[in-house]
């Protein structure tokens, strides 16, 4: 466990210090251009350029680094993300004895939901990306996808909407879509 923290922690600083990866086949671009690339949306688009600020890249068009950096690192960010709300359902599992029934019964079936994510996720960053391994990583990242979206869903409904986990919930699901998204400019 304590390998695969200190892996988590050194691949963005790999990236971000040699900047070259050199996975064979994978461009190099701007972080503007992979952003407007590989995602479908404002909203993804605009949490790409905010993740690439959080991360130190620079935004300059002449400013290029291979992809799979730029992929490491929102993934870095999504896993970041992901894990600090796992911790957080932990915590109100364990710790919070005023949460009703049914809140205890959705945040249980979404930490297991969390679980199965941050499998998936810590997969790809740990040993497929690092590795420029890409085959299978879309099933990698669907997984997690699936398995946020699970959690994201049992939100839906009048009494669970108002959870302030809600929003931790779905912004972790949109990290997940925007690791995704980048990801499958690396096939």
């Amino acid at each position: 466990m304590k390998i695969i923290l200190l892996l988590l922690i050194l691949a963005p600083l790999c990236v971000s210090v040699t900047g070259r990866l050199k996975c064979p086949g994978v461009p190099y671009n701007g972080a503007v251009a992979t952003c407007y690339h590989g995602c479908g949306t404002k909203l993804i688009y605009d949490l790409c350029i905010k993740t690439m600020q959080q991360g130190h890249i620079d935004l300059s068009p002449s400013h290029k680094e291979e992809t799979t950096a730029y992929a490491i690192l929102v993934l870095s960010a999504a896993v970041e993300s992901t894990r600090t709300t796992s911790h957080t359902l932990t915590y109100q599992l364990q710790k919070n004895a005023s949460i009703s029934v049914q809140e205890r019964a959705f945040y249980g079936a979404c930490l297991n939901d969390y679980v199965a994510a941050l499998n998936s996720l810590d997969h790809t960053l740990v040993v497929m990306l690092p590795n420029c391994f890409f085959q299978g990583i879309n099933d990698d990242y669907l997984s997690a996808l699936a398995s946020l979206n699970s959690c994201r869903d049992r939100f839906i409904g009048p009494v669970m909407y108002t959870s302030p986990l809600y929003p931790l919930v779905l912004a972790d699901r949109n990290k997940a879509l925007l690791a995704y998204s980048l990801g499958k400019l690396l096939l």
